[in-house]
């Protein structure tokens, strides 16, 4: 026993050696499968609005296209097919809402900017399943609206306050610990503002100085001493004096300085108050973990060394932990992406006259300049005060400004590489793409999925407050048009889901339960727009007086296109719908014109009828249906145009003249949640139920389904006669195509003509491949 003593010894030093190793270890693998687990069968979708203009008068059309894709691959994302779209005032209200069709991720649309005041509004678009996650995942961008004919507000004027924030790299500052501080400067338009300023400690010592670099954002070295206090004084180039506290100083705590070394790799340099301790670094790209490691500290430092090629490109976030496995900092880094698509385009002359022909190129290239297949959205329009040049595009949004908190001014010249884009996008990320990720949330607390994609079709949901009415069915027609019918079934909860089909237009909504088995119960549709909203800064509309006259050119164009070819801008796309029925081909389908016409629908359904059995029971009707041997025991399902009718009573109260067909199906019928014995379905020559009075406890609503797509209107000249009407074409914005499908030389051809309105016109072409790599271009023409 005593000559094993050094053998017990040993290995109980060598235990005690293991032990943090394997505690260490094990607080990253918890980090990492709690990650994995979190993210795990999480989908995500992005969403880019490519919108025809950034200023519109009320009454023109906004036509916009829908690029909907997979937020982890930039891929196109086939899972939502319906997307929606919002305009918002300055209080979340809004003004214009739509349901927009999306077939492979693409859907386009348009909406009429109605008579509002002057002003800025917020456009978002989402999907159904984006909701889950909040409006920091939905699209936006600011749109102008001005009112020609209202009463432009007096400008009060008021001091001009400018916004100075400070932001230090990681999270906090620590006393003692050497940081860089990130900051940023804007006026009262958002817009950034150069600004100077020192740090003064208590005795008014200067012990720092820092300047902006670009759109009034920049950074400093700092470091706070214990027992000091300190103020922050900037001026701006209007002379304005800002005095700031300087963030909070923590006495404990991790400081952390991201370092790109310029040769595939990054250092991430961690200082912290404790001499000796174990910290962690895990780095992850939307949904994929792509580094991992532990770091002992040595005297309160040490250093991570990151291969860059081990981060994906785009945004990577990497967040640093204790030894106790609680997130303490955090850092962005975004890798340029190396896959590009560029985009060209080059029309056939560089001037032309009015009404001339404009033949447009578009040529797409991968960044091996091979061609590249992409699909595009095309929008020209005049180039002026109002109309000023939109400074960021999908490339510029799908990489960057969806990954990153707040609006970005002028997003596009993060993606010119050089070294002061690139110090101008380390300043960006510090001040707009930190937040302190709440990991104590994220990795124990599921994500609550309460929306559904909408795989097929838009989803109408609903519930019946204060009602015993649960684990029943419901049932959903839309009587004119394709007549539709669905049938649902409320939950537990009293609520219901119903997913349509090829919904489209304003139609009329019906929707009801059982009659024998509920008269009282209410029904409430739900509205599918979100009501979550994200905070916005709207700067204040100033007309300025160089905008005055090119509002008077662009409010007569459009006067002038309502008056001469109003009837070009109802046009509307044809659509290629399923128009069978949602039970396929009847057994037999009577039209009963062919038949003697009675007065009683109880004669129509005895005389000819063969499949239908009608009696009587208690002084009520029964209706039963023939199967393939005998009569079905129960009642069937009786439809008038697609409307359910439970009471045999009211069936007999049809007036058969006002019935066209009768569809018969002989066979018991499942359809979603229940079953039928056999269908009866009548059309009448309308679809107005053929005037009989529904269940008075259903709901019947005007609703708009899916926007039919309106054809953009652009006239052509191709002949003299054409070319010298007296009819004045005062179109600012000549030519919209939401879908422009490049051929497998990545090569597509668009022809247009110019109008009588003469200036410089501007090409704005934003393309995905079907490789999901985005791109952007511009180019621009005169018409003398």
């Amino acid at each position: 026993m005593i000559q094993n003593r050094p053998y017990v010894l040993l290995t109980f030093i060598y235990m005690m050696v293991q032990l943090p190793i394997a505690i260490h270890a094990q607080v990253l693998k918890q980090v990492q499968t709690a990650f994995d687990s979190h993210a795990k069968n999480v989908f995500q979708e992005k969403i880019f609005v490519h919108t025809s203009k950034e200023s519109y008068l009320s009454g023109e059309l906004v036509w916009f296209k829908i690029y909907c894709i997979d937020a982890e691959t930039n891929s196109w994302a086939d899972v939502s097919k319906v997307a929606y779209i919002d305009v918002l005032d300055q209080e979340n209200q809004p003004i214009l809402q739509a349901k927009v069709s999306l077939n492979n991720g693409s859907g386009n649309g348009s909406l009429i900017i109605p008579s509002v005041k002057n002003g800025h509004y917020k456009l978002r678009g989402y999907t159904n399943w984006m909701k889950n996650f909040g409006p920091n995942h939905f699209f936006e961008k600011q749109i102008t609206v001005i009112n020609s004919l209202a009463t432009p507000e007096k400008e009060v004027k008021a001091k001009a306050q400018s916004n100075l924030q400070f932001f230090p790299e990681g999270g906090e500052l620590v006393e003692g610990l050497s940081s860089v501080i990130g900051f940023k400067a804007l006026n009262s338009e958002n817009k950034g503002i150069a600004i100077k300023g020192v740090i003064l400690n208590q005795k008014n010592d200067t012990v720092a100085r820092f300047q902006s670099l670009k759109f009034g954002i920049g950074s400093f070295k700092f470091t706070p001493l214990p027992a000091q206090t300190y103020k922050i004084i900037a001026t701006t180039p209007e002379k304005e004096i800002l005095i700031r506290d300087l963030p909070a100083v923590r006495k404990l705590g991790y400081v952390i300085n991201l370092v790109d070394e310029k040769d595939d790799m990054l250092s991430l340099n961690v200082s912290a108050t404790m001499l000796q301790a174990t910290v962690y670094l895990f780095a992850h790209h939307g949904q994929k973990a792509s580094f991992a490691e532990q770091l002992v500290l040595k005297n309160g430092n040490g250093t991570f060394q990151i291969p860059k090629s081990k981060l994906a490109e785009g945004l990577s976030h990497l967040t640093l932990f204790n030894e106790s496995g609680i997130a303490v900092a955090e850092r962005l880094f975004f890798k340029r992406p190396t896959k590009k698509l560029v985009l060209s385009a080059q029309t056939d002359f560089s001037s032309y006259k009015n009404r001339q022909p404009v033949r447009l190129t578009i040529e797409a290239k991968d960044e091996k300049k091979q061609d590249a297949i992409v699909e595009s959205s095309v929008s020209i329009r005049r180039l002026d005060a109002l109309q000023p040049i939109d400074d960021s595009n999908i490339e510029s949004y799908f990489w960057l400004s969806s990954e990153v908190k707040g609006n970005i001014e002028s997003p596009n010249y993060y993606f010119t590489a050089d070294a002061e884009s690139d110090k101008a996008l380390n300043n960006l990320l510090l001040t707009q793409g930190w937040r302190r990720l709440d990991w104590s949330t994220a990795l124990t607390k599921k994500a609550t999925l309460k929306f559904l994609p909408e795989l097929n079709g838009h989803l109408i949901s609903g519930y019946i407050p204060d009602s015993k009415i649960k684990n029943l069915p419901i049932y959903l027609t839309i009587p004119n048009g394709s007549r539709q019918f669905y049938h649902s079934l409320i939950d537990s909860t009293g609520n219901f889901i119903v997913n349509t089909k090829d919904f489209y237009g304003l139609n009329e909504l019906i929707v009801q339960t059982n009659a024998n088995t509920d008269t009282t119960s209410k029904i409430v549709i739900k509205s599918p727009f979100s009501e979550e909203y994200t905070s916005f800064n709207f700067p204040k509309l100033e007309i300025k007086n160089r905008e005055i006259n090119d509002i008077g050119i662009h409010s007569l164009g459009m006067q002038i296109q309502h008056i001469y070819a109003a009837d070009q801008f109802n046009k509307f796309q044809f659509l290629t719908t399923d128009t069978g029925k949602f039970y396929g081909n009847p057994y037999k389908s009577y039209k009963l014109d062919d038949y003697t016409r009675f007065n009683l629908m109880e004669d129509v359904l005895r005389e000819y009828v063969e499949e239908a059995f009608v009696s009587k029971s208690q002084k009520h009707f029964q209706i039963k249906v023939l199967g393939k041997t005998d009569f079905f025991d129960g009642e069937p399902l009786v439809l008038v145009d697609g409307a359910p009718y439970f009471n045999m009573d009211r069936v007999m109260e049809i007036n058969p003249k006002r019935i066209k067909t009768l569809d018969v199906i002989r066979e018991s019928y499942t359809y979603g949640p229940s079953q039928f014995k056999g269908v009866l379905s009548f059309s009448s020559y309308k679809p107005n139920l053929a005037n009989l009075e529904i269940n008075p406890s259903a709901v019947v609503l005007d609703y708009e389904g899916m926007q039919l797509q309106r054809e953009f209107y652009s006239p052509s000249y191709e002949t003299d006669e054409k070319k010298n009407s007296p009819l004045p074409d005062f179109r600012n914005q000549l030519f919209w195509s939401p879908f422009t499908l490049s051929d497998s030389k990545g090569k597509a051809s668009l022809n247009f003509y110019t109008s009588d309105q003469t200036g410089v016109y501007i090409g704005v072409i934003n393309g995905l491949s079907k490789n999901g790599i985005p791109g952007a271009t511009t180019f621009t023409f005169e018409v003398k």
